[in-house]
């Protein structure tokens, strides 16, 4: 998948359940439990089992899926960890004896609201539920909060490029996932949740794999927090800046950066998938 698009995923993600209330550092959420053991069947293209360990409330999460599907008469096994703590998102393909690592995106945007004076801090707190909308709206994306209860939890209805997800509400612990897109359908629901404690061992790396950095993934990454907490910041100064830019240069004169194609690349691509 291209790399903009893994970075649009994951901002988009951080906007959904993003509550401007929810600390003074939007970015900064606790789960309402300190640890959990959630498992998920899925079906549809894909059949196979997932569980979701949970700690310090949300501060450390690892997944371990395991799936067969079928695509044009052959079958496909997957066998894929992802662990993320504060600073690393680390996902793991047991099956190709591969893995990643990357700068967890929650931590960049943490970092970049930090370094705001106070001022500009309240200013993106009051712009973020806003213009988080804006955003969500643009990418085909909608919320409806506290639209269903399951497993004792309200959970809130996100629906966004062919996918509705329930989360408990104002976080991104989806219980049912529902699929179908480009043909593609398949469905994840939450079968058991416990919320004891975890041990230490769910989260150790793979010994045998060593995850292998991506700097351009981190600095695409880093690329959009900065935007995205310009844009808070300042909306209308933002749009000028990005829209300006381009309008003082000679005809057909290309002067993005070189992470700015990428990103404009994955916009174009998602709105290709939304059918925009």
């Amino acid at each position: 998948m291209n790399r903009g698009i893994i970075v649009l995923f994951a901002a988009l993600s951080l906007m959904l359940t993003m509550s401007a209330q929810a600390a003074k550092n939007p970015w900064e959420q606790k789960l309402p439990f300190k640890s959990a053991e959630i498992h998920y069947e899925i079906s549809g293209m894909e059949t196979g089992t997932e569980v979701l360990y949970i700690r310090e409330h949300g501060k450390q999460t690892a997944r371990y899926h395991t799936g067969t599907s079928k695509m044009m008469g052959m079958t496909m096994k997957s066998d894929t960890i992802q662990i993320t703590d504060p600073d690393w998102v680390y996902n793991f393909d047991l099956v190709e004896g591969t893995g990643t690592k990357t700068i967890n995106p929650q931590k960049l945007m943490i970092e970049e609201f930090n370094k705001l004076s106070k001022a500009d801090q309240k200013k993106v707190i009051k712009n973020a539920e806003e213009q988080g909308n804006s955003y969500m709206v643009s990418m085909g994306a909608k919320v409806t909060p506290k639209a269903k209860e399951i497993m004792g939890y309200q959970t809130d209805m996100v629906t966004v490029m062919g996918s509705t997800s329930y989360n408990i509400h104002e976080t991104p612990i989806a219980l049912l996932t529902e699929t179908n897109m480009m043909g593609i359908s398949m469905k994840s629901v939450a079968t058991k949740f416990d919320k004891k404690s975890v041990s230490k061992d769910h989260f150790k790396l793979p010994p045998n794999i060593t995850p292998r950095p991506d700097p351009e993934a981190d600095r695409m990454a880093r690329n959009m927090a900065q935007q995205t907490i310009a844009m808070l910041v300042d909306p209308e100064a933002h749009q000028q800046k990005q829209g300006g830019t381009d309008s003082q240069q000679p005809e057909g004169t290309d002067t993005r950066s070189e992470e700015q194609k990428q990103m404009d690349e994955a916009m174009n691509a998602l709105k290709g998938l939304f059918g925009n």
